[in-house]
């Protein structure tokens, strides 16, 4: 069995755990994540179907060391070699702090050596670092004196689907927009919009969820196929199950608008790569512009904060200004959704929120605000 820890967007752990439930039977939520236990063949589903995970871990020692020197000692007793090969490379992250060991740097290459002889001493032959496309991950979590070694199953984050061609600098994380999605408790039967599309990921994830495609599919490889003790039998069963699974639902309306051309050409490119053209209807338009072509759905948008792109603030004032009169006058009988970092621009929505859910976007402190449209509601 794995012990495992899956890393997740700030504020989605619950959400990342209801997600898995088919998966485990048992979880703790943790901050940052979810804790577990697994074995291969939960392993290989979990990086094939998490939606909202970014990084599955798992655990190989813990311990406590408050100088370099008990840190190398502890890390070289370690049974390396049943781990890396002498030919595979590896790279080592380290995340979290502690006054033990303040310099970075220096602790990864202590860690780094540790690894090396102890390989060295068993095969007489040491594998090699590769920062851009290693074999293994080891991620280190530093906690004061307390230090935990994990090895990292997914490699490339879980988030990078495989269906981007092209990159938008404002585009919102894969994990976060299937998250925002699953809170906004979509029922994968009713229309979905997004009138800010963007790069089209909140439409994607939408359509990927509707029909049942597991997310992981898309994607080329994984950290775990260069494991030593990978089962590639075994994981190609499992693909093939997941592809089995995969039900596409003609009647569902998925929608994504956008201002500009450029990101309805990303978002159509995305679709086509991984054959959703049918799935979801992308077209430019302006918001000011937009009609339902429903009387009910879910509405969810990822407007301008003002960190990426630098609108002014009368630009963002007016532009949720915007948002909520389209609400009001034209999105009777939608529930319908404002995820932002700018509470003094949400403000000008005019409309009061019955649900503020807090979450992060990379550092960015947000919030994901429900406004329920009724009938008579805005006269």
């Amino acid at each position: 069995m794995y012990d495992c820890y899956l890393t997740c967007p700030r504020g989605l752990e619950r959400q990342a755990q209801v997600d898995l439930e088919y998966f485990l039977t048992s979880s703790i939520i943790d901050k940052g994540g979810i804790k577990f236990n697994a074995d291969q063949s939960t392993l290989y589903n979990i990086n094939l179907h998490s939606r909202i995970g970014m990084h599955l871990l798992v655990k190989l020692f813990d311990f406590s060391a408050s100088d370099e020197n008990i840190l190398y000692k502890e890390i070289y007793n370690f049974s390396w070699d049943k781990i890396i090969s002498s030919k595979q490379t590896f790279i080592i992250k380290i995340k979290g702090k502690s006054q033990n060991f303040i310099n970075s740097n220096y602790v990864t290459l202590k860690i780094k050596d540790a690894i090396v002889d102890k390989i060295k001493k068993i095969k007489f032959s040491r594998p090699s670092i590769n920062k851009d496309n290693p074999d293994v991950i080891i991620s280190v979590f530093i906690n004061n004196d307390k230090i935990t070694i994990y090895r990292d199953s997914s490699g490339i984050s879980l988030h990078k689907r495989g269906y981007r061609n092209k990159i938008h600098r404002a585009m919102l994380n894969e994990s976060l927009a299937a998250g925002l999605i699953m809170l906004s408790g979509w029922n994968k039967l009713d229309p979905f919009y997004d009138l800010m599309c963007g790069s089209g990921t909140l439409p994607i994830e939408a359509a990927l969820m509707a029909h049942n495609i597991a997310p992981g599919l898309l994607r080329e490889n994984f950290g775990f196929q260069k494991w030593l003790d990978y089962d590639s039998k075994l994981f190609n069963r499992l693909k093939k199950k997941a592809k089995s699974n995969i039900k596409i639902n003609t009647d569902i309306k998925i929608y994504g608008f956008d201002i500009a051309f450029q990101n309805i050409a990303i978002s159509l490119s995305s679709i086509k790569s991984i054959n959703l053209s049918s799935s979801i209807k992308f077209q430019k338009q302006d918001i000011n512009n937009f009609i339902p072509y429903e009387k009910n759905g879910v509405i969810i948008i990822n407007p301008p904060y003002g960190e990426r792109l630098k609108q002014s603030m009368d630009e963002l004032e007016n532009l949720y200004k915007s948002i909520g009169d389209i609400f009001k006058s034209k999105c009777i009988g939608f529930n319908t959704y404002i995820f932002t970092s700018n509470l003094e621009a949400a403000k000008f929505i005019g409309l009061k929120s019955k649900i503020r859910i807090p979450l992060k976007n990379g550092k960015l402190d947000c919030r994901l605000l429900h406004y329920p449209i009724k009938e008579g509601q805005y006269k």
